[in-house]
């Protein structure tokens, strides 16, 4: 038995001696024949590489390369061509990695790996996906720019309030819009594979939905909504709602091919936020008492009441469904305030801030009336805040909830491929603000993000003159924020404030020696804004012509931060901002 398992053993170590000698002879057979070659039936994206030497693969996809980089992403829609720059959506291509994937097979990994990869049918494919990158924003941005110019909103069956009356238009209209999602992914699909070609945009048709014959009583469960005025009440003061105000607020919902009254939270909200106005008292944070430039104390915080929006609403909102349901009328809201208490009052002694680390102003003159006041507002909610030693500060995280419930009214703001209005729209006057306080203060910032596009608030010093485009910070919950660090060893306190059309803010705590300095920014390139666009709308009386956006132009700005530590150690941070072309925008009227 000893025997016959030794001469298994032999016969064992023999085969893969075989093996392993017949795969070498196979890969020094592979290496005489493509000695300096690739793999054949290698394809790196659309590209055909296999046979080739590496300089051969090298030239032609620098060739794809340059092509897409030149021309940028082209789309069609029908007969009419669109162009995506590169430049706009900071495109950049890696085509070396992939050549090196296609040159190290047959030649890099085990034995087993190299014969696997030479040892195919003559037919086999080896096909390689093209690495890149993309600012997401930037290109949401642009397709929807076009989106603009393709789409045909669909109109379908509604209804119209003006005032106490109610009626039902029917004149309905097919649409069609641009699939925004597929064309994304149709993008990125082309620059895996180093498709340079025209992409063919896929459309979304919209029927109307409604049954006219189906309508029934809606006129009159629309009317039922705002039979009678509704009071609210709060610390023996009223709030009478009119119902030509209820009736703004009604909105065409649709539940299949039923088209049924309902209640816009979204203008509800305003209205709430307008009554928290009158009633809040907000709690003041803690303030600094300077005298002669030196910090005296902290003056203690103060307890504020807070009408509790979101809560109102719903029980707006509520009030009026149990009308449109038939139910029994609330005579009237009791609003719902609760008090808030400031946090335990603290010395600047104990915490260290003793002086001025550093502050900014920046002008906002010209802003609209809720520009300013979410200007004002986010100031109250930073003001005040304390940042331990080590701490890294979120913006977003300080400001908490940016909505009706905490002050903030609409205003426009930049989102994707349009400027809307949102709660909170200004509030970048205060995160760029803050960030410049923090260049001065000397502070490393961990997190910061330029505009989409150019604002000239945030091109001006605050003294009103010209410094150009790339020191702003723009902030949108969750994501873009602004973030620094508080390095210093001690407490640092934020302090702020608005007067007149100036907004402030200033660091305290204690001065370790560190000084900063700003070089720029300085505008490296600029683009045109583009054709202004238009677009139809039957809220304007036809012929109407009216601009809800300016023309910006784009570009490219960059500054350098560099903070002296008392010890002589320096640190650098480069800021680069890139700024898409924005296009004047126009509605067109259409209503007869």
């Amino acid at each position: 038995m000893k025997q016959f398992a030794i001469i298994l053993i032999t016969a064992a170590v023999v085969i893969a001696t075989a093996a392993a000698v017949t795969g070498a002879g196979v890969l020094v057979m592979y290496q005489k024949v493509y000695a300096g070659r690739i793999v054949p039936g290698v394809i790196i994206g659309s590209v055909p590489v296999g046979g080739l030497t590496r300089a051969e693969a090298g030239d032609l996809l620098q060739q794809r390369k340059q092509e897409i980089m030149e021309n940028g992403i082209r789309l069609a829609v029908d007969d009419e061509e669109f162009e995506i720059r590169s430049d706009d959506v900071e495109l950049a291509i890696d085509v070396e990695s992939g050549l090196n994937r296609a040159w190290n097979m047959g030649r890099a990994g085990s034995l087993r790996q190299r014969l696997v990869d030479v040892v195919r049918k003559p037919s086999a494919v080896i096909q390689m996906r093209v690495s890149f990158s993309i600012d997401e924003q930037s290109l949401d941005s642009e397709i929807g720019i076009i989106a603009q110019l393709v789409d045909t909103p669909g109109k379908d069956v509604r209804l119209l309030v003006q005032e106490t009356s109610v009626s039902v238009l029917t004149d309905t209209v097919r649409g069609r819009m641009l699939d925004q999602d597929k064309v994304k992914a149709q993008i990125f699909e082309a620059l895996e594979n180093l498709d340079a070609k025209l992409l063919r945009a896929p459309l979304i048709d919209f029927e109307p939905q409604v049954n006219i014959d189906r309508l029934g009583d809606v006129k009159e469960r629309a009317e039922r909504i705002m039979v009678e005025p509704l009071k609210l009440s709060y610390n023996q003061r009223t709030f009478m709602i009119p119902r030509s105000q209820i009736g703004s607020w009604i909105i065409s919902g649709y539940e299949g091919e039923y088209l049924v009254p309902e209640i816009d939270r979204q203008t509800v909200s305003v209205y709430v936020t307008s009554v928290a106005e009158q009633i809040n008292l907000v709690p003041q944070g803690l303030k600094l008492n300077v005298v002669d430039g030196k910090v005296v104390d902290l003056v203690p915080a103060q307890t504020g009441e807070m009408l509790q929006e979101e809560q109102t609403i719903e029980l707006i909102v509520g009030a009026l469904e149990q009308r449109l349901k038939g139910e029994a009328e609330v005579p009237e809201i009791a609003l719902p305030v609760i008090v808030e208490k400031p946090a335990a009052d603290e010395t600047a002694a104990s915490l260290g801030i003793t002086e001025r680390l550093g502050g900014a102003t920046t002008p906002f003159t010209g802003s609209p009336p809720n520009r300013i006041h979410n200007i004002k507002n986010g100031v109250k909610f930073l003001s005040g805040i304390l940042i331990k030693p080590g701490e890294e500060f979120s913006t977003i995280k300080a400001l908490g909830r940016i909505d009706n419930t905490t002050g903030y009214l609409p205003e426009l703001v930049i989102k994707g491929n349009e400027t809307i209005p949102e709660f909170g729209g200004g509030l970048c006057q205060v995160s760029t603000t803050l960030f410049r306080a923090v260049l001065d203060a000397g502070l490393p910032v961990t997190a910061r993000r330029s505009h989409s596009y150019r604002v000239s608030y945030y091109e001006k010093d605050g003294d009103g003159n010209y410094i150009g485009p790339g020191l702003d910070a723009t902030i949108y919950s969750p994501n873009p924020d602004l973030k620094f660090t508080n390095d210093t060893g001690s407490t640092i306190l934020i302090q702020g404030k608005v007067v007149g059309d100036r907004i402030t803010f200033e660091l305290y705590g204690t001065n370790d020696g560190r000084q900063s300095e700003i070089d720029g920014p300085y505008t490296l390139s600029t683009l045109p804004a583009g054709d202004p666009i238009y677009t139809d709308t039957d809220t304007l009386a036809k012929g109407v012509v009216k601009q809800t956006e300016k023309s910006h132009p784009g570009g490219r700005a960059i500054a350098t931060y560099k903070v002296t530590y008392a010890d002589g150690t320096v640190n650098e941070q480069v800021f680069k901002s890139s700024y898409r072309r924005w296009p004047a925008k126009y509605l067109v009227g259409t209503r007869e």
